[in-house]
Protein backbone atom coordinates (compact mmCIF):
# COMPACT_ATOMS: atom_id res chain seq x y z
CA UNK A 1 0.00 0.00 0.00
CA UNK A 2 1.37 3.40 -0.97
CA UNK A 3 1.97 5.65 2.03
CA UNK A 4 1.15 9.33 1.31
CA UNK A 5 4.33 11.36 1.26
CA UNK A 6 3.07 13.82 3.85
CA UNK A 7 2.96 11.10 6.51
CA UNK A 8 6.60 10.03 6.14
CA UNK A 9 8.64 11.13 9.14
CA UNK A 10 11.59 13.50 8.95
CA UNK A 11 13.69 13.30 12.15
CA UNK A 12 15.78 16.26 13.20
CA UNK A 13 19.32 16.35 11.81
CA UNK A 14 22.60 16.45 13.67
CA UNK A 15 24.55 19.42 12.34
CA UNK A 16 27.73 21.38 12.75
CA UNK A 17 27.54 24.97 14.04
CA UNK A 18 25.71 27.37 11.74
CA UNK A 19 28.84 29.44 11.18
CA UNK A 20 30.58 26.49 9.55
CA UNK A 21 27.55 25.88 7.36
CA UNK A 22 27.43 29.51 6.29
CA UNK A 23 31.07 29.46 5.18
CA UNK A 24 30.62 26.57 2.75
CA UNK A 25 26.95 26.76 1.76
CA UNK A 26 26.58 27.55 -1.94
CA UNK A 27 24.72 30.72 -2.88
CA UNK A 28 21.71 30.21 -5.13
CA UNK A 29 19.85 33.20 -6.51
CA UNK A 30 16.07 32.93 -6.73
CA UNK A 31 14.53 33.84 -10.07
CA UNK A 32 10.86 34.75 -9.98
CA UNK A 33 8.86 33.49 -12.96
CA UNK A 34 5.85 35.73 -13.70
CA UNK A 35 2.68 33.64 -13.41
CA UNK A 36 1.18 35.35 -16.45
CA UNK A 37 4.08 34.06 -18.58
CA UNK A 38 4.22 30.56 -17.12
CA UNK A 39 2.86 27.75 -19.30
CA UNK A 40 1.78 24.58 -17.49
CA UNK A 41 1.35 22.54 -20.68
CA UNK A 42 4.93 21.25 -20.48
CA UNK A 43 4.29 20.07 -16.93
CA UNK A 44 1.35 18.00 -18.10
CA UNK A 45 3.29 16.62 -21.06
CA UNK A 46 6.47 15.45 -19.31
CA UNK A 47 6.07 16.11 -15.58
CA UNK A 48 6.44 13.48 -12.85
CA UNK A 49 4.67 13.71 -9.50
CA UNK A 50 7.12 13.51 -6.61
CA UNK A 51 4.31 12.24 -4.39
CA UNK A 52 3.79 9.35 -6.82
CA UNK A 53 7.51 8.65 -7.02
CA UNK A 54 7.79 8.15 -3.27
CA UNK A 55 6.58 4.62 -2.64
CA UNK A 56 6.98 3.58 -6.28
CA UNK A 57 8.01 0.01 -7.01
CA UNK A 58 11.69 -0.54 -7.74
CA UNK A 59 12.42 -3.13 -10.41
CA UNK A 60 15.75 -4.66 -11.38
CA UNK A 61 17.69 -4.14 -14.63
CA UNK A 62 15.76 -6.86 -16.46
CA UNK A 63 12.49 -5.14 -15.61
CA UNK A 64 10.70 -8.29 -14.53
CA UNK A 65 11.34 -8.39 -10.78
CA UNK A 66 10.05 -6.14 -8.01
CA UNK A 67 13.03 -5.69 -5.69
CA UNK A 68 11.90 -2.86 -3.44
CA UNK A 69 10.32 0.57 -3.03
CA UNK A 70 11.42 4.19 -3.31
CA UNK A 71 11.71 5.74 0.16
CA UNK A 72 13.01 9.22 -0.66
CA UNK A 73 14.71 11.38 -3.27
CA UNK A 74 17.73 13.60 -2.59
CA UNK A 75 18.07 17.00 -4.26
CA UNK A 76 20.81 19.58 -4.71
CA UNK A 77 20.43 23.31 -3.97
CA UNK A 78 19.12 23.99 -7.49
CA UNK A 79 16.35 21.40 -7.22
CA UNK A 80 18.24 18.85 -9.33
CA UNK A 81 17.62 15.25 -8.28
CA UNK A 82 20.84 13.60 -7.10
CA UNK A 83 19.83 10.15 -5.93
CA UNK A 84 16.95 7.86 -5.04
CA UNK A 85 16.95 6.22 -1.62
CA UNK A 86 15.27 2.83 -1.89
CA UNK A 87 14.54 -0.12 0.35
CA UNK A 88 15.82 -3.17 -1.48
CA UNK A 89 15.22 -6.79 -0.52
CA UNK A 90 14.39 -10.23 -1.74
CA UNK A 91 17.84 -11.33 -2.86
CA UNK A 92 20.04 -10.33 0.06
CA UNK A 93 21.18 -12.68 2.80
CA UNK A 94 20.89 -9.75 5.21
CA UNK A 95 17.26 -9.12 4.31
CA UNK A 96 15.92 -5.69 3.40
CA UNK A 97 18.47 -2.90 3.22
CA UNK A 98 18.57 0.73 2.07
CA UNK A 99 20.62 1.97 -0.86
CA UNK A 100 21.29 5.28 -2.60
CA UNK A 101 21.11 5.09 -6.39
CA UNK A 102 22.44 8.03 -8.46
CA UNK A 103 19.65 9.72 -10.36
CA UNK A 104 21.36 9.25 -13.72
CA UNK A 105 21.10 5.48 -13.18
CA UNK A 106 17.37 5.59 -12.45
CA UNK A 107 14.76 5.13 -15.17
CA UNK A 108 11.36 6.47 -14.14
CA UNK A 109 8.51 4.51 -15.72
CA UNK A 110 4.70 4.68 -15.87
CA UNK A 111 4.56 8.29 -14.77
CA UNK A 112 6.46 7.58 -11.56
CA UNK A 113 4.70 4.37 -10.49
CA UNK A 114 7.84 2.31 -11.16
CA UNK A 115 11.57 2.94 -11.38
CA UNK A 116 14.13 0.66 -13.00
CA UNK A 117 17.58 0.52 -11.42
CA UNK A 118 20.79 -1.40 -12.23
CA UNK A 119 21.02 -2.93 -8.74
CA UNK A 120 21.69 -6.66 -8.62
CA UNK A 121 22.76 -9.09 -5.92
CA UNK A 122 26.32 -8.72 -7.18
CA UNK A 123 26.35 -4.90 -7.34
CA UNK A 124 24.14 -3.90 -4.40
CA UNK A 125 27.11 -3.05 -2.16
CA UNK A 126 28.18 -0.39 -4.66
CA UNK A 127 25.10 1.66 -3.79
CA UNK A 128 25.99 2.82 -0.29
CA UNK A 129 23.79 5.43 1.36
CA UNK A 130 26.90 7.62 1.53
CA UNK A 131 27.00 7.92 -2.23
CA UNK A 132 29.44 10.06 -4.20
CA UNK A 133 26.48 11.84 -5.81
CA UNK A 134 25.68 13.35 -2.43
CA UNK A 135 29.09 13.71 -0.82
CA UNK A 136 30.62 15.37 -3.89
CA UNK A 137 28.74 18.61 -3.15
CA UNK A 138 31.12 19.22 -0.26
CA UNK A 139 32.19 17.84 3.08
CA UNK A 140 29.22 16.18 4.71
CA UNK A 141 27.92 18.54 7.37
CA UNK A 142 24.64 16.87 8.21
CA UNK A 143 23.67 13.27 8.80
CA UNK A 144 19.95 12.63 8.67
CA UNK A 145 17.87 9.51 9.13
CA UNK A 146 15.70 8.95 6.09
CA UNK A 147 12.06 7.97 6.32
CA UNK A 148 11.06 4.38 6.91
CA UNK A 149 11.67 1.62 9.40
CA UNK A 150 15.37 0.97 9.97
CA UNK A 151 16.20 3.23 7.05
CA UNK A 152 19.62 4.12 8.39
CA UNK A 153 21.43 7.37 7.84
CA UNK A 154 22.48 9.16 4.70
CA UNK A 155 24.97 11.97 4.31
CA UNK A 156 23.26 15.15 3.19
CA UNK A 157 25.91 17.82 2.72
CA UNK A 158 25.41 21.58 2.33
CA UNK A 159 21.88 22.28 1.07
CA UNK A 160 21.36 18.70 -0.04
CA UNK A 161 17.80 17.95 0.98
CA UNK A 162 15.13 15.28 0.78
CA UNK A 163 11.78 15.20 -0.96
CA UNK A 164 10.10 15.01 2.43
CA UNK A 165 11.68 18.34 3.41
CA UNK A 166 9.56 20.10 0.77
CA UNK A 167 6.38 18.09 0.34
CA UNK A 168 4.38 18.45 3.52
CA UNK A 169 5.71 21.95 4.24
CA UNK A 170 3.38 24.89 4.84
CA UNK A 171 3.19 27.61 2.19
CA UNK A 172 2.92 31.39 2.49
CA UNK A 173 2.52 34.22 0.01
CA UNK A 174 2.54 38.00 0.02
CA UNK A 175 -0.57 39.83 1.12
CA UNK A 176 -0.43 43.59 1.48
CA UNK A 177 3.36 43.62 1.62
CA UNK A 178 3.75 40.95 4.31
CA UNK A 179 3.77 37.15 4.30
CA UNK A 180 0.46 35.42 4.99
CA UNK A 181 -0.35 31.77 5.60
CA UNK A 182 -1.62 30.28 2.35
CA UNK A 183 -1.76 26.49 2.39
CA UNK A 184 0.10 23.22 2.21
CA UNK A 185 2.67 21.87 -0.28
CA UNK A 186 1.07 18.59 -1.30
CA UNK A 187 3.30 17.72 -4.24
CA UNK A 188 6.17 18.81 -6.47
CA UNK A 189 6.53 18.17 -10.19
CA UNK A 190 9.80 17.06 -11.78
CA UNK A 191 10.88 17.60 -15.38
CA UNK A 192 14.18 16.35 -16.74
CA UNK A 193 15.28 15.37 -13.25
CA UNK A 194 14.71 18.82 -11.75
CA UNK A 195 11.87 20.24 -9.67
CA UNK A 196 9.87 22.46 -11.97
CA UNK A 197 6.85 23.28 -9.83
CA UNK A 198 5.27 22.94 -6.41
CA UNK A 199 1.60 22.07 -5.98
CA UNK A 200 -0.10 23.89 -3.12
CA UNK A 201 -3.50 23.20 -1.59
CA UNK A 202 -4.82 26.50 -0.14
CA UNK A 203 -6.21 26.64 3.36
CA UNK A 204 -10.00 26.51 3.63
CA UNK A 205 -10.07 30.18 4.66
CA UNK A 206 -9.02 31.15 1.13
CA UNK A 207 -12.23 29.71 -0.31
CA UNK A 208 -10.48 28.24 -3.35
CA UNK A 209 -10.85 24.44 -3.42
CA UNK A 210 -8.37 22.31 -5.32
CA UNK A 211 -4.60 22.48 -5.68
CA UNK A 212 -2.55 25.00 -7.64
CA UNK A 213 0.85 24.72 -9.31
CA UNK A 214 3.52 27.40 -9.01
CA UNK A 215 7.04 27.63 -10.45
CA UNK A 216 9.60 26.21 -8.05
CA UNK A 217 11.85 28.84 -6.49
CA UNK A 218 15.46 27.71 -5.94
CA UNK A 219 15.77 30.31 -3.20
CA UNK A 220 13.81 28.07 -0.82
CA UNK A 221 15.73 27.06 2.31
CA UNK A 222 15.05 23.56 3.71
CA UNK A 223 14.21 23.50 7.40
CA UNK A 224 12.71 27.00 7.59
CA UNK A 225 9.21 25.69 8.29
CA UNK A 226 7.57 27.41 5.31
CA UNK A 227 7.76 27.45 1.55
CA UNK A 228 7.38 31.13 0.65
CA UNK A 229 5.81 31.83 -2.73
CA UNK A 230 7.20 35.00 -4.34
CA UNK A 231 3.73 36.09 -5.44
CA UNK A 232 1.10 38.48 -4.15
CA UNK A 233 -2.44 37.47 -3.30
CA UNK A 234 -3.74 39.44 -6.26
CA UNK A 235 -1.55 37.40 -8.62
CA UNK A 236 -2.88 34.01 -7.52
CA UNK A 237 -6.57 34.88 -7.41
CA UNK A 238 -8.55 33.50 -10.32
CA UNK A 239 -5.98 30.86 -11.31
CA UNK A 240 -7.13 27.47 -12.56
CA UNK A 241 -6.51 24.39 -10.38
CA UNK A 242 -3.73 22.02 -11.34
CA UNK A 243 -5.09 18.84 -12.96
CA UNK A 244 -2.69 16.16 -11.75
CA UNK A 245 -4.51 13.41 -13.65
CA UNK A 246 -3.28 15.06 -16.87
CA UNK A 247 0.35 14.26 -16.08
CA UNK A 248 2.06 12.00 -18.62
CA UNK A 249 1.83 8.27 -17.94
CA UNK A 250 4.71 7.20 -20.20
Amino acid sequence: MRIPLRFLLAPVALALPSAALAQQEPVVEAQVVPLAEWNQDELYATGISLDELIGAEVIGPEGDEDIGDVENVLFGPDGQALAVVAEIGGFLELGDTHVSIPWDQVEVMDGGDEVRVPVTEESVRDYTLFSDAVVSLGDVQEVQQVSGDNAGVVGTGPRVWRATDLVGDYARLLDGGSLANYGYVEDAILRDGRIEAVVVSPDVTWGTPGAYAYPYSVGWMPGTGYYDLPYDRTEVEGRQPFEEDRLAED
